[in-house]
């Protein structure tokens, strides 16, 4: 009896000493599910308006809509225009001509801080002295800016060196739902 006991207390100390693989895995079962969550993205619809000008007088205005995240890093793309072709001395090369906007947008307690570029490009109605092919005119811009939700701001203006023309490009953010 008393050889019993002895092993039945040996056999206590022993266990009471094993180390508990299944605590240690429930512990770190349970910081897993602890692990904060990401934050909700925000979405923004961003309007851009272009204006060409000639002496403070609206000659053309063309809109632009596009829906960005804030939350991300990442650059939001929009192309608009025609690929125009161009007869090379053995075969046809196509350029693209329009409005090409590169947006990238983060939060701001004043409002959504844009970093954008922009390239406008027409085909001239004049050619160049001796080229029969017509001038291509082109503007860029990259820019940041720092738009109040809900309100228009002007992100650049910029004129024509080959005219009296201003062009002008405004955005205006507003909260998407």
């Amino acid at each position: 009896m008393r050889t019993r006991l002895v092993c039945f207390a040996i056999m206590v100390v022993l266990f009471a000493a094993a180390p508990r693989p299944a605590l240690s895995q429930q512990d770190s079962a349970s910081s897993k599910t602890a692990a904060p969550q990401p934050a909700p993205k925000h979405f923004y619809k961003l309007n851009f308006v272009l204006r060409e000008m000639d002496e403070g007088k609206v000659l053309n205005q063309r809109s632009f809509d596009m829906d960005v995240s804030s939350d991300s890093r990442e650059w939001w793309n929009m192309r608009s225009g025609t690929r125009v072709p161009f007869s090379g001395s053995k075969d046809v090369t196509y350029i693209d001509v329009g409005v090409n906007l590169d947006v990238r947008a983060e939060e701001a307690p004043e409002g959504l801080q844009l970093q954008v570029t922009s390239e406008i490009s027409s085909i001239a109605s004049e050619t160049g002295v001796g080229v029969s092919a017509p001038a291509l005119r082109q503007l860029k811009v990259k820019s940041a800016v720092l738009a109040p939700v809900g309100k228009p701001t002007v992100v650049f203006t910029a004129d024509d060196t080959a005219s009296k023309h201003r062009f002008e490009l405004e955005v205006t953010p507003t909260r998407a739902r």
